[in-house]
């Protein structure tokens, strides 16, 4: 991997833009000639924004050898005052993606940046920079995951490309899905992934491209820097990142080359640059008002206990065994013991809460529930810092609650709040999902209101729960409270714009549970 910092003046302004691009050779003259023809059919990303600096990236489709593509970034979106222009080296061997972290800019200011080739250009994206870590005004953002092209419309994208004033999105995994798990033939998909499951580097490349020829999901990323993780469909469903068989059976097909080819093709489309090979967790700081403190939970895991299936308990789960790891859980607690933000928000893939089917019935052990050791560690450090939250994607539905220790009822255990951003498409429980609730309607979920409440008592810490629609977390944060509501889609069927009423909830500071302290 190359890099090379290239130091522009800044037009109409004091100081310097830096640009580095990481994935970009400039060895040559004729990495720095423009590359001609080609198409921007995946759309521009940004991603990671801080208050100088931003990383932005494209991939251009449809064009051969190796060359150059020029980047501008202006202050306006006719490019009239430019602050940023360079050409970044590509090639084939990176599918002919461009990446490059800009900084020196000015923050919580708006800019507006565009790739071209010698005759194409790509549209126009837009970001802002974030606010300066000493500065009191709020924050809001979306926090979503779980896209499953197959299973349903994009609406979800459509309504937050629509949201006025957020500083970024969050996608806490599940950006694409490597398997396909439905299709029109069988009743339960709008559309057909005819490339089937992603097993080599150029099938996942493929997924990408697939899931942006959907115009709301490149809408969504002209508007707003992304900041992304991922979780299992990345790479393949319930996969462990730390054993060579990925705690598969091997008729899954899993390999190392196969997960490695997997994170080649995340690292070439994601606005994100890794720190060292890939690392994904880090942190984030907004203000004096948030820090995001982003986990990877799929890298380092060891093997799910009981099966990873819907049923009883079972010793196995007492045994230790990794999650997030030592390294990471040890940074993930010191960044909590460090933050003086007003705020600590966790972006968490998967759920903290357990999850019961019934009095003795557990949901697959694939999130927290099935590595209880890191767990309850983690629990009991949270309990000595105060206003944290946990923001949550992977489990399909709606769900807001309480983070406490083992399966506690006890309303005053709580450590924080935990809020489930739903799916944007992929099958909630309401669906069929699992097979977990009786008379699921793929076509029209309608779940019981007394069955959720039978559920709610299997699971106290539950405050609030929707298995039936799809759509995406909105933070917002102040000094003196954390807001969240969920916004929710009224069908994922048909394209649509209608949205169910919000679920929202006011988090003061200092406290814990979403019942009262």
């Amino acid at each position: 991997m190359h890099s090379r910092r290239q130091f522009l003046s800044r037009a109409g302004g004091a100081g310097a833009v830096v640009l580095l691009a990481p994935h970009a050779a400039f060895g040559s003259a004729k990495s720095r000639q423009l590359l001609r023809g080609g198409r921007f059919d995946q759309g521009v990303l940004s991603g990671d924004p801080t208050p100088r600096g931003i990383t932005l990236a494209t991939i251009l489709d449809d064009v051969e050898g190796s060359g150059g593509v020029r980047l501008e970034v202006a202050r306006d979106k006719h490019f009239k005052n430019v602050v940023a222009r360079t050409v970044i080296g590509t090639n084939a061997a990176r599918n002919h993606s461009v990446k490059v972290r800009v900084n020196g800019l000015r923050s919580a200011e708006d800019f507006y940046y565009r790739f071209e080739t010698s005759n194409r250009h790509s549209p126009v994206g837009r970001f802002r920079t974030a606010i300066p870590d000493d500065s009191r005004e709020p924050l809001r953002f979306a926090f979503y995951s779980c896209a499953d092209y197959t299973h349903g419309y994009y609406n979800a994208y459509e309504a937050m490309a629509r949201e006025d004033d957020l500083d970024f999105v969050v996608c806490l995994g599940d950006y694409i899905y490597a398997d396909t798990q439905h299709t029109r033939a069988d009743g339960t998909a709008v559309r057909d992934d005819k490339r089937g499951e992603a097993k080599t580097l150029d099938d996942y490349r493929a997924k990408y491209a697939l899931y942006r020829s959907d115009e709301s999901l490149r809408k969504l990323h002209a508007r707003y820097p992304l900041v992304s993780l991922w979780d299992d469909h990345e790479v393949l469903n319930d996969y462990a990142g730390s054993l060579p068989n990925g705690g598969l059976p091997a008729s899954d097909g899993y390999t190392v080359a196969r997960r490695n080819a997997a994170y080649v093709a995340f690292f070439e489309a994601m606005p994100f640059v890794p720190s060292g090979r890939s690392r994904i967790y880090r942190a984030l700081r907004f203000g004096r008002h948030a820090e995001l403190i982003l986990l990877d939970e799929r890298q380092y895991r060891g093997d799910q206990p009981c099966g990873d299936t819907v049923g009883p308990d079972c010793a196995e789960r007492q045994i230790p065994r990794p999650f997030l790891g030592a390294k990471q859980l040890s940074w993930t607690k010191a960044r909590l013991s460090a933050s003086n933000a007003s705020w600590k928000l966790i972006g968490n893939p998967t759920l903290m809460m357990p999850t019961k089917a019934g009095p003795t019935t557990y949901a697959p052990m694939d999130a927290w529930m099935g590595y209880p050791q890191e767990r309850e560690d983690l629990i009991a450090h949270v309990a000595k810092v105060s206003n944290v939250a946990f923001l949550t994607g992977d489990f399909h539905t709606f769900l807001a609650g309480d983070v406490r220790p083992q399966e506690s009822a006890d309303r005053a255990a709580a450590v924080a709040p935990e809020f489930q951003s739903g799916s944007i498409t992929s099958q909630g429980l309401g669906e069929g999902q699992g097979g977990v609730i009786p008379g699921a309607n793929d076509a029209n979920p309608n779940t019981n209101p007394a069955l959720i409440a039978a559920l709610k008592g299997f699971n106290p810490w539950i405050h609030d729960a929707d298995l039936d629609h799809h759509g995406y977390g909105i933070a917002e944060v102040r000094s003196d409270d954390l807001k969240v509501r969920f916004r929710r889609m009224k069908t994922i069927k048909k394209r649509s714009r209608e949205r169910l009423p919000d679920l929202r909830w006011t988090v003061a500071k200092g406290q814990r549970s979403l019942f009262g302290n």
